[in-house]
C-alpha cells in the first residue's frame, strides 16, 4: 500500500491593511510618550502616561498584530486547514472530499458547505477567489462544486 504526500498548494494569510487601527495606536502611544517625557516635571503624571502608552500599545497594537500572525489558511491537496486564535489555540481542518460546496459572498466573504456539519465561513480573505478556484480545481470531479 502506497501513501500519497500532503502537499501544499497555497497558504494564505489576512491583508498587512487589517493592522491599520493597531499602527496608528502604536504611534499614539508613542507620541504620548515623547511628549509627556519632555515637558512634565511632576512623577505622578510621568508614570500614569507610561502606564497610559503600555496599555494602548498592549491592547491595540500588540493583541491585534499577534492575532494577524496566527491567521492562516493552508489548502493541501487533501485538506483545508484555517487556523485562528490569539495563539492559534483555534485550528479547524476539512478533508477536501467533504466540501460540497463553494459560495463567494460580498465583503470577501467564502462560505464553504460541508456534507457532515455546519458550513465554515471565511471572512475578509484577501483572495477569495483563488481560494475558490483551487478548491474546484483539487476537488474530485463528481463532487458537485458550485460557485
Amino acid at each position: 500500500m502506497a501513501f500519497q504526500e500532503e502537499q501544499i498548494i497555497a497558504r494564505i494569510r489576512r491583508s498587512w491593511f487589517t493592522l491599520t487601527f493597531a499602527l496608528l495606536a502604536l504611534f499614539l502611544s508613542a507620541a504620548i510618550l515623547s511628549y509627556v517625557s519632555n515637558r512634565v516635571v511632576d512623577q505622578w503624571i510621568l508614570y500614569s502616561a507610561y502606564v497610559v502608552s503600555a496599555g494602548l500599545a498592549i491592547f491595540f497594537w500588540l493583541i491585534p498584530t499577534i492575532r494577524h500572525l496566527n491567521f492562516y489558511v493552508e489548502l493541501t491537496t487533501s485538506r483545508l486547514i484555517v487556523r485562528d486564535g490569539i495563539f492559534g489555540q483555534k485550528t479547524t481542518e476539512v478533508a477536501i472530499a467533504e466540501i460540497n460546496s463553494v459560495e463567494l459572498g460580498r465583503g470577501r466573504k467564502l462560505t464553504l458547505g460541508r456534507r457532515n456539519g455546519e458550513p465554515l465561513v471565511l471572512e475578509r480573505m484577501p483572495k477569495a477567489k483563488l481560494i475558490a478556484e483551487e478548491l474546484r480545481a483539487v476537488a474530485p470531479l463528481g463532487s458537485g462544486l458550485s460557485a
